[in-house]
């Protein structure tokens, strides 16, 4: 690291393990952020629902099937009902998929189906980089809540509680995010204002 404490992404490994089967590349001179590639090795592999206030989200699957979980735009989901949201299976034909930022969504693909996903934000930032090397750092599903709430909290992230009450998840982030995981110590491990810009 620079004496200035700056990083530079572009010197992290291009390529991260983040599970038994799973990888994760971020990309460099492409449309698509994040390249996710799942071999038959991996356990069921799961995102649980949560929504973005500030980018939409762009996937498409190149390889494979994908079940996502799609609430309505912008709606007060309400993750123990399911009315709001549909679930199906995504496949390569499929193209791709805008995810409106404020729409709850969830992911998952079962054991051994070798998959790839491609990912990538509006607008286009280093952000969702940013998010997911601080999650993996941490411990990725494993890390502490208080270390999630955190990444979440600078990443543009939030839970859906089953109430679906927007208010409490960006309540929940705040206090759990910004006030009380620096007091206990949490740090993130790249923060977006120490980062060399390309």
């Amino acid at each position: 690291m620079a004496t200035n404490d700056t990083i530079d992404l572009w010197d992290e490994p291009e390529t991260i393990d983040i599970g038994k089967g799973l990888t994760m590349t971020f990309l460099r001179n492409s449309d698509y952020l994040t390249r996710v590639v799942m071999t038959a090795e991996h356990d069921d592999f799961q995102v649980p629902l949560h929504y973005h206030e500030t980018h939409d989200e762009i996937f498409r699957v190149v390889k494979g099937r994908v079940r996502y979980t799609l609430g309505e735009p912008g709606a007060k989901f309400k993750a123990w009902s399911r009315l709001r949201a549909t679930t199906r299976f995504y496949t390569p034909e499929d193209g791709e998929i805008v995810i409106p930022r404020g729409t709850a969504h969830a992911v998952f693909v079962e054991a051994g189906e070798e998959v790839i996903v491609e990912e990538k934000t509006t607008p286009m930032d280093e952000g969702k980089e940013v998010f997911f090397r601080n999650f993996f750092a941490a411990g990725g599903a494993a890390a502490n809540p208080f270390a999630v709430m955190q990444i979440f909290y600078h990443g543009d992230g939030y839970p859906v509680l089953p109430a679906g009450l927007r208010f409490l998840e960006k309540g929940l982030v705040t206090i759990l995010g910004n006030y009380l995981a620096p007091f206990l110590g949490y740090k993130l491990k790249y923060e977006a204002g120490k980062l060399k810009k390309h």
